[in-house]
């Protein structure tokens, strides 16, 4: 490393080296430097070797904290992997703050810019969604008040996709589920024996949430989730064709130069204005398709389809995304419910049911709180007491509930390619293994190779369809 810093310094120095070069120089020395200072300060750190590979993390954890955004956590921790492999030592052997680094995430600040009569600037974990292309495309459609639609097979992410959009921009979430008995009420509102319900549409458009008590809630912006949007009856989806077809349409009155925004009637045939709203639409299928693998689809008008011509995007499971941020720390959850998904798609089982985002975090959620309450009976054993919960779910009950939607044949079938028996020795070796509620990660060097391997794989076979 020295004799490279005395190489930049010379460039730097020397009259007859052009700016573009020295510019370089510059630029490559101060990286240098920043490696150098990390060394000294991981050696002090850890006291012991591998101070080459430790400096690189802290000068990328440096970048981090002032901002870079080009450091992908996911490609520096199988980085990391590989090398301990060569060197061959455990990743649980180095220092408690490299392991730190390494399991760490990095919030992003994330701000729409005032093209909506409001800004919203959200701080959370959203670097991993952030760097997905698709998530690129969709938040421009935010921008520019495109209504958005997205459509791909089962399972996919379409919905929790919808839902972390909603979250970024820190809007209300409103979700119209779609199918044939949606009706005009469910959209505009209307009388009940109840009493007036409120529409979904009517809440979203004027960023008035109406409570079950009949309260209302002014809201800074919403975002119209019309989830499974094939499947609901043509003739509804006229009322909602026209109020999608309105959402750009601005008028300047030519003397004032005031802006007035488009409006649209509740079941009270009151007049709405538009306020901050986002219309991401989800579907098995293009809306003017039908699809035989997913029942109760309709076949939409060509308008309904116009109303998001431009913004239609197909949605492809994302391997790499599900193993790095839903399922980080898991990975022997990912892997077998990665065989699950194939096994059902092979078997063609889709109709009956599908490996969802959601299965994956209710899986992984029902295996925290049954660690949570064996740790809980752990501390309180030889004490006074009685636990409401003394025998909690398992991952494996979980399972066995989840292959019970299928039909006797698809069930066997799935079952002898994915090797259940083998799942549940992994599960009792995992129920062996420290539970830190502090420091949530089950994954080990093996599993996280595996993991590697999985989604290159998958992203091999997607480049040759």
């Amino acid at each position: 490393m020295a004799t490279q810093i005395e190489n930049l310094e010379a460039i730097i120095n020397d009259p007859t080296s052009s700016d573009v070069n020295k510019e370089l120089a510059r630029k490559n020395l101060e990286r240098l430097q920043a490696v150098g200072s990390a060394q000294i300060q991981t050696a002090a750190m850890t006291g012991e070797g591998d101070a080459e590979l430790m400096a690189v993390l802290s000068a990328l954890q440096t970048a981090m904290k002032g901002g870079g955004g080009n450091v992908n956590m996911a490609d520096l921790r199988k980085a990391v992997n590989e090398e301990l492999a060569k060197r061959k030592i455990n990743i649980d052997d180095l220092a408690p703050q490299l392991l730190a680094l390494l399991n760490s995430t990095r919030p992003v600040a994330f701000t729409v810019r005032k093209l909506f009569g409001v800004q919203s600037t959200q701080t959370g974990d959203f670097g991993k969604t952030l760097a997905r292309p698709l998530t690129q495309l969709i938040l421009s459609d935010v921008l520019a008040r495109n209504n958005t639609y997205l459509y791909g097979g089962a399972g996919t992410g379409k919905t929790y996709l919808a839902e972390e959009i909603a979250e970024m921009l820190g809007w209300e979430k409103i979700t119209l589920n779609c199918n044939q008995f949606t009706s005009p009420l469910d959209i505009l509102g209307g009388q009940t024996i109840d009493g007036y319900q409120e529409g979904k549409l009517s809440m979203a458009w004027s960023n008035i949430i109406v409570n079950a008590d009949g309260s209302k809630k002014k809201v800074d912006g919403c975002v119209l989730i019309l989830d499974e949007l094939p499947k609901i009856d043509p003739n509804t989806a006229g009322i909602l064709n026209e109020a999608l077809a309105k959402v750009k349409d601005f008028k300047v009155d030519p003397a004032t130069k005031i802006t007035k925004a488009p409006t649209i009637r509740n079941g009270k045939n009151e007049v709405l204005e538009l306020g901050n709203l986002f219309v991401i639409a989800t579907g098995n299928v293009a809306l003017n398709t039908i699809d035989p693998d997913y029942e109760a689809n309709f076949k939409q008008d060509l308008s309904l389809q116009d109303r998001f011509i431009g913004s239609t995007y197909r949605v492809y499971v994302d391997y790499e995304f599900e193993a790095t941020s839903i399922m980080k720390g898991f990975a022997f959850i990912w892997l077998f419910l990665v065989k699950v998904r194939e096994a059902i798609q092979t078997n063609r089982g889709s109709g009956q049911a599908f490996v969802s985002i959601r299965l994956m975090t209710n899986v992984k959620s029902t295996y925290l709180a049954y660690r949570e309450v064996l740790a809980n009976s752990e501390q309180k054993r030889g004490k006074l007491g009685v636990d409401a919960i003394s025998k909690p779910k398992t991952i494996v009950e979980s399972m066995e509930n989840f292959f019970g939607l299928f039909k006797p044949a698809t069930k066997e079938a799935i079952l002898n390619e994915v090797d259940f028996n083998q799942f549940k020795r992994i599960v009792e070796e995992k129920n062996n293994m420290p539970y830190d509620p502090n420091k949530i990660d089950f994954d080990t060097a093996q599993e996280l190779q595996m993991v590697q391997k999985v989604i290159a794989d998958y992203k091999a076979q997607q480049k040759n369809i």
